[in-house]
């Protein structure tokens, strides 16, 4: 359905996007859970970055912030929460004052 220029998500209210690279509303790992911080899908910043120019690309934290509140659905304060839980966590690193990178992960081995 849409809400004010964008498409919804009828199953759990996310804005979806035309360029959010293919994600799958429907899909188990794309539902942002209404009120709880963990949310936000494990790729999200994988394919914040894609959009970003790539999941090597440095960019900047005004970027970030803007893409992320666009993809959440939320303000600028929230995205900055979202963007600061995820440098405590490793998923992206700040090389400087005011640039992001997203943290190389490696892939686990089967079994675990």
């Amino acid at each position: 359905m849409h809400v004010h220029g964008h498409g919804q998500c009828a199953a759990c209210g996310t804005n979806v996007e035309p360029c959010c690279a293919g994600d799958n509303p429907n899909a188990a790992d794309t539902r942002r859970a209404s009120g709880d911080a963990d949310g936000a899908a494990p790729q999200l910043f994988p394919v914040l970055f894609e959009g970003l120019g790539g999941r090597d690309a440095t960019v900047t934290t005004d970027a970030l912030l803007f893409a992320l509140a666009n993809r959440l659905g939320s303000d600028l304060a929230e995205a900055r929460l979202v963007l600061e839980a995820a440098e405590r966590v490793g998923i992206v690193r700040t090389p400087r004052a005011g640039l992001h990178r997203l943290q190389p992960v490696e892939p686990l081995a089967p079994g675990d």
